[in-house]
């Protein structure tokens, strides 16, 4: 059976990315489903932890994460 991999705590560091007009921290990254949970910082209406794909991260956050295989 093969060995689930665990989720990867960034809510310790101040990894903050921007998409569109959204300013968000990174709080931790999922290997196995290739998601990561953020939270919306500079937004007014408060939407907590939010789940978006690897694919939509920016590039400089992408090699920060370097998931392994």
């Amino acid at each position: 059976m093969a060995k689930k991999k665990k989720s990867i705590e960034y809510s310790h560091e101040q990894v903050l990315f921007n998409i569109d007009t959204q300013e968000y921290k990174l709080i931790r990254f999922h290997p196995d489903t290739m998601s990561v949970d953020v939270k919306v910082i500079n937004d007014a209406t408060k939407k907590g932890v939010l789940n978006i794909g690897f694919a939509e991260l920016p590039r400089a956050i992408k090699q920060k994460l370097k998931p392994q295989k």
